[in-house]
């Protein structure tokens, strides 16, 4: 009789999300305080949470609601776990696909970019396509080349033939390995590809990684739901040996049932 009133209980208490069809959107459309200090502000956390089916969810972010091209979606699958609910979700990481060393020599006339494999595999292309990155509050616009290297897979690029070089912030290059795999990175020793910190090293040592190794990150955040709304309460991944980029995921406090509004 017992296990009756508790299977009736479970029943009432889940009626106003699992007995409705999915999805269900749960919303909270609060600015951060920040942002009515510095209208600049953008808030990253995420305005809505659904169910968009009874094992997978869908969590999205409005940075600046009348621009798509800020808005950010991150998809998984959830379980319930009495009054807990329990978002899993993956993505990878993957090693860069390029090393590189910096140091000055005499020779100040030109850069020296050096090019090699992790494997020490022989490279055959000598063909390589070169693009300047300038600071961004120079307002230049970015330089492709296609150049070629030596037979010693080298590349000299004197600093007469690169347009605006005082406010050069960074190199990218392009490259194909033997297999035919690509291989790009900006060859900077700057925070930001595109601002200028300090001046680039004129001796430049590329070693192109043949296969990047890779790991997945399993991210699982937990929320309470009571009466109709869901509140944040943990958010936690596993650790990567590869160095992880990816932007955390930030939540308001409590988001409400859309349909309940």
């Amino acid at each position: 009789m017992k296990n009756i009133f508790t299977f009736i209980f479970i029943l009432i208490i889940g009626h106003s999300v699992f007995g409705q069809k999915t999805p269900i959107s749960y919303v909270n459309n609060e600015k951060d305080s920040l942002a009515d200090a510095n209208p600049w502000f953008i808030d990253n956390r995420i305005s809505q949470i659904t169910l968009t089916s009874k094992t997978e969810f869908e969590f999205r972010s409005f940075p600046i609601p009348s621009s798509c091209l800020t808005w950010r979606e991150y998809k998984g699958t959830w379980e319930r776990k009495n009054d807990t609910l329990i978002f899993s979700e993956q993505y990878e990481v993957v090693e860069s696909d390029a090393r590189f060393t910096f140091s000055n020599k005499s020779q100040n006339e030109y850069y020296h970019l050096e090019f090699r494999t992790d494997k020490k595999s022989k490279l055959t292309d000598k063909h390589i396509e070169i693009q300047f990155v300038y600071d961004f509050d120079a307002d230049f616009k970015d330089v492709k080349l296609n150049m070629e290297l030596d037979n010693d897979l080298r590349l000299k690029i004197p600093f007469n033939q690169i347009p605006n070089r005082k406010n050069l912030a960074s190199i990218r290059f392009e490259y194909s390995l033997s297999n035919g795999e690509k291989r790009d990175g900006y060859i900077t020793e700057n925070q930001t590809i595109n601002v200028k910190e300090k001046e680039l090293p004129n001796y430049i040592g590329i070693t192109l990684i043949e296969k990047p190794k890779k790991e997945i990150i399993y991210r699982i955040t937990k929320a309470l739901l009571t009466e109709n709304k869901i509140k944040i309460i943990s958010k936690e991944k596993n650790k990567s040996d590869l160095p992880d980029y990816t932007e955390e995921i930030e939540f308001k406090e409590v988001y409400e049932n859309e349909s309940e509004k």
